[in-house]
């Protein structure tokens, strides 16, 4: 039975995608029947047309034959476009709700799930598998609520007129079912691989855009065009090896066709000369049986198509089965009195190597809190737990003695304003960046941009606040891409704030611009800064010295200067690079 659903198309996994659109789709049917019967109807004509007029001599109906046809053809023709209109929107809205769904999906996927996936296979899952799901409207439904009634008419026309005649012809059938089951799993197959190489020629194509400034400064536009036409290559070969299975397929259903006519001719054309059937019954059954394997045909190229649409369907399965973020069910509503790290421990793998240890912390509201430490110490994974952006390997995180693994996640960052050095702008206007998150109408947000220093820079565009940025904000230099950040935090104004080494790629003139907007932005906040600037180092309420994942020493500035070796080295460090008027790093 269920190697028999396979080939009627019936596997419920594809056809789940339907079930939004089952009114369009039985309407659609309606015409479809109205349809395959005109056509039927057709071949039913033969034989009286034949026997009647030419056979008999009655030529007076000749004058009827003609608008008899148009009539039938008229009903063919309307009924098919309606068809193929409803199939077609069912299809589009299939892939549009489908697209939509995946989307929504992405977006509440965990960071980590999000990270370890490349943008292409993403991208090429969402766009490219979810327009494979068109067809499965347009070039199997479309084609099979069509073709089988329209099979099932012309068989009875066939076996009506004459039965031994028809089984006869159809006697090639179960070849061209068998042959069409095989090429559609090599099919099947090979789609596969040729998406899975589209997914990649998808990646390097967002690596040569958003990676363009690298490429051209180490000079490998030859290296990356190489490797970029070597996929391309490849992809090409498996399209072509996909179309070539289609082309035998078709072949052998032409091919079968071929011999069922050549027996029913054969045979039937001994009949007639034997007197055993009219010349009206040969023809008609005949034209019956040429009408059926068109149908058959379709059918047997339709298989094919589905093998693909069945291997997309997989790749979107994957996506819409990854698990999404833990939404959590404790409301939080307010950050009143203190964060707390209580044995956190965190790996990115479950079988990875520790990248925290045991790290116990409390930080009190209103507290400034400055992480130092060597890179690789351990510095951001601290923070991007806070937000939850990741879940600790062991122990707990609180808020106010709430577990973060518990509260409404959305609770949770509506408390927490993030400002890094990787700034992410959308494609849109400044305005719509600046307000990014927020359902107020965008009201302040130019009282936001002047705290952050950009109301200058932006004032003085062609279109102010409207105007369009580029992706990631490509057309403002860094230090604009930083307040235009901290504006956006501002408009926030969260009473928790994360400050991820955002000021450490400037130059000197944009980092003091910048770090005074922090500055205003820090007032009557609890920050976790990841320190660059020695004033933030200095002027912090505590600073807490990070290495091997672990918090080796905490304490002021003075503090640590009489106690730990470790953030004698860094504070060194951090002075030189001061003193020589670069950003430390």
């Amino acid at each position: 039975m269920g190697h028999f659903k396979k080939i009627l198309f019936l596997d419920t996994e594809v056809l789940a995608y339907i079930k939004p659109y089952i009114r369009t789709v039985l309407l659609a049917i309606v015409f479809s029947l109205l349809a395959s019967g005109a056509t039927a109807a057709l071949a039913w004509l033969v034989k009286p047309a034949i026997d009647n007029i030419f056979v008999e001599k009655n030529y007076g109906l000749l004058k009827w034959l003609p608008a008899g046809v148009i009539g039938v053809y008229l009903l063919q023709s309307i009924c098919t476009m309606i068809y193929n209109y409803l199939m077609r929107s069912a299809g589009f809205r299939m892939v549009r709700d489908t697209r939509m769904a995946m989307h929504d999906h992405l977006l509440y996927l965990p960071v980590l799930s999000v990270s370890k996936e490349s943008s292409g296979k993403m991208i090429s899952r969402i766009l490219n598998d979810s327009t494979q799901l068109r067809r499965l409207v347009t070039d199997i439904l479309l084609v099979g609520l069509k073709e089988i009634p329209t099979i099932i008419l012309l068989f009875g026309v066939a076996m009506y007129r004459r039965w031994d005649l028809t089984l006869m012809a159809l006697i090639v059938l179960p070849a061209i079912i068998g042959f069409a089951h095989r090429q559609g799993k090599r099919v099947k197959k090979k789609r596969n691989k040729a998406q899975v190489l589209l997914a990649q020629l998808s990646h390097y194509i967002n690596e040569a855009t958003g990676g363009a400034k690298v490429i051209k400064a180490f000079t490998n536009e030859k290296g990356l065009a190489e490797r970029f036409n070597s996929e391309s290559i490849r992809n090409c070969d498996e399209e072509l090896k996909i179309v070539l299975h289609k082309e035998y397929a078709k072949f052998f259903a032409n091919l079968s066709t071929g011999i069922g006519v050549a027996i029913v001719i054969w045979y039937g054309g001994n009949l007639v000369v034997t007197e055993v059937i009219t010349v009206g019954d040969f023809f008609s059954a005949l034209g019956a049986i040429v009408l059926i394997f068109t149908p058959i045909k379709q059918l047997s190229k339709s298989y094919t198509i589905y093998q693909e649409i069945k291997a997309a369907s997989d790749r979107i399965k994957w996506v819409r089965d990854m698990e999404l973020e833990d939404p959590g069910t404790i409301p939080l509503p307010a950050f009143t009195d203190e964060i707390q790290y209580d044995h956190i421990s965190h790996r990115y793998a479950k079988d990875g190597e520790l990248v925290l240890h045991d790290v116990n912390l409390s930080i009190k509201k209103g507290e400034v809190v400055a992480i130092v430490g060597p890179s690789g110490a351990g510095k951001t994974t601290l923070i991007d737990l806070l937000p939850r952006f990741y879940s600790p390997a062991s122990g707990a995180i609180r808020i106010d003695g709430h577990d973060l693994s518990t509260v409404k996640v959305h609770d949770l960052r509506k408390l927490i304003g993030v400002v890094s050095q990787d700034v992410m702008l959308f494609n849109d206007t400044i305005r719509a960046n600046i307000a990014f998150g927020t359902d107020d109408g965008a009201q302040g947000v130019e009282e936001a941009a002047r705290l952050a220093h950009a109301h200058e820079f932006i004032s003085v565009m062609e279109d102010g606040y409207d105007t369009l940025l580029g992706e990631r904000g490509v057309n403002l230099s860094g230090g604009q891409r930083q307040r235009v950040a901290i504006a956006r935090a501002i408009y926030k104004n969260p009473p928790i704030l994360i400050l991820d080494e955002a000021t450490s790629a400037l130059d000197s003139v944009s980092e003091t611009l910048v770090q005074d907007a922090l500055d205003i932005l820090m007032k009557e906040k609890t920050t976790i800064v990841v320190a660059h600037r020695l004033s933030t180092i200095i002027n912090a309420d505590r600073i807490l010295v990070m290495d091997n994942g672990r918090i080796i020493n905490q304490g002021t500035h003075s503090e640590l200067m009489g106690e730990s070796d470790v953030y004698q080295e860094l504070y060194q460090s951090f002075a030189s690079s001061h003193t020589n008027g670069s950003s430390p790093s």
